[in-house]
């Protein structure tokens, strides 16, 4: 029967009976492979390690409608590799120890306003404290040992390099300002108004400090007489881009405004600016670069890995494509690229016993 369904495109004229014997078939794998989803060198991917991956999936598909049978073979191709990463790590002795994950998983609960914001972001992605353990936290730090061992290191004059090319990025100033909030309790007109009543009086020879205390809106300065103490990156995201670029055109010492931002009108004096020093940043573009490079040099690792697997997936879900590292449908069984239909099994038809993943 074998021999047949491998003859199948030299042979149209009984394709009726092959389709039939291809079903019979593809049942009989199904019954062979059980439990088992695939078969990744030997080692059995079980239906529960796919059942794990699939709310990941789903959590992931951000608007797209994707049928039921595509989100399972996704959650396979997800778990298939989950098994050769794990694979990986185990012959390059990477095994992350408790306090490692337990370090790494407060680091992540550290980027949340709080707990419940967290387990909140967890769910909505798809994880359970089992799977973000074991799939996120854990597969995370073997990531990153596979990058520090893989990745050449970074040298300074790579640092340096990029530097260079991104120095915009690491402007700063520092800066007093008074602001005239645009509220419910006061339109824009109003708050423009007071700003330029207020620049004339500042242009006249009143004191800046003294007016930032009487009549700022903006509560964290109006203490300091409008002087933000701490330097200012002027490509931080989080800065208001339209107050950053005034500040950072303005000359030093001059007032300028009013400026219109986000929050209301500003009046500004620029007191410096600078470029941050390479000393100060190093180690963050060193950090980039790591991270970048590590990415790309990972990535081509694994590919190469996932390519040179034997991987038997169960007809249930499809075939494997080795050449697309996809599961496409399953019709009849196609040997690997480079194999002969003599050399290539029918899948779960003579299975070698396969191990079971710890």
């Amino acid at each position: 029967m074998i021999d047949i369904l491998r003859r199948v495109d030299r042979l149209p004229k009984i394709s009726l009976c092959l389709a039939v014997l291809a079903a019979l078939a593809g049942t009989a794998c199904a019954q062979t492979f059980g439990n088992t989803a695939a078969v990744v060198n030997g080692r059995r991917v079980t239906q529960n390690q796919l059942n794990a991956e699939l709310p990941i999936i789903r959590a992931s598909q951000q608007g797209q409608t994707l049928s039921d049978q595509e989100v399972q073979r996704q959650a396979l191709i997800a778990a298939i590799e989950n098994e050769l990463f794990l694979e990986v790590a185990k012959q390059k002795h990477i095994v992350p120890t408790p306090g490692a994950i337990a370090q790494r998983l407060q680091e992540l609960k550290s980027q949340f306003p709080d707990q419940a914001t967290f387990e909140q972001q967890v769910k909505a992605a798809g994880y359970t404290d089992a799977t973000l353990r074991s799939d996120f936290v854990f597969n995370n730090l073997i990531t990153r040992s596979l990058q520090s061992q893989l990745a050449p290191p970074v040298t300074a004059d790579e640092v340096q390099t990029v530097y260079n090319q991104q120095k915009d990025q690491f402007r700063q100033i520092k800066v007093e300002h008074i602001l005239f909030a645009v509220s419910q309790t006061k339109t824009a007109a109003q708050a423009l108004k007071q700003a330029n009543d207020t620049l004339a009086q500042l242009k006249a020879g009143a004191n800046f400090a003294t007016l930032a205390k009487k009549l700022s809106d903006d509560p964290g300065t109006k203490s300091t007489g409008g002087k933000i103490e701490q330097w200012l990156n002027v490509s931080d995201q989080n800065l208001d881009q339209a107050f950053a670029q005034a500040a950072w055109a303005a000359p030093i010492g001059k007032l300028t405004g009013p400026v219109r931002s986000a929050f209301g009108y500003h009046i500004i004096i620029t007191l410096e600016k600078r470029y941050q020093p390479l000393a100060e940043v190093s180690s963050t573009i060193k950090s980039n670069i790591e991270q970048q490079v590590g990415t790309r040099v990972l990535a081509d690792f694994i590919t190469g890995i996932v390519k040179k697997a034997k991987i038997v997936v169960n007809p249930r879900y499809g075939d494997w494509d080795a050449a697309t590292q996809s599961i496409v449908e399953h019709q009849f069984f196609r040997p690997a690229p480079g194999e002969s239909p003599s050399q290539s099994p029918a899948p779960g038809l003579t299975l070698p016993e396969p191990t079971t993943s710890p």
